[in-house]
């Protein structure tokens, strides 16, 4: 899912803005706990945990969400989903 940048410059702002979204903190509030991996030198966030592995990759113009889920949460990755993308938006 492809979400343009409206309220940043460019994508290393948009790279620090989702940075400080994506954290622990996040995920622990769904009893979560994923390796996440900031990798600004890929222009990518990588967070993987049980069952699921979320991409966020930074181009010139916007950023593509990339959610990978299990069997047991198949039927819930486009509510995930949609509401990972509308915090994003937010964003940038």
């Amino acid at each position: 899912m492809k979400v343009p940048y409206k309220t940043v410059k460019d994508k290393g702002e948009a790279f620090a803005r989702i940075k400080s979204y994506i954290t622990p903190s996040l995920f622990s509030k769904y009893n979560i706990n994923p390796k996440i991996e900031y990798l600004p030198g890929n222009d990518q966030i990588v967070a993987l945990g049980k069952g699921f592995e979320l991409k966020i990759i930074f181009a010139d113009s916007d950023l593509l969400l990339d959610l990978n889920v299990g069997i047991f949460l198949r039927a819930f990755k486009q509510v995930i989903l949609e509401k990972i993308e509308k915090e994003v938006r937010g964003l940038v």
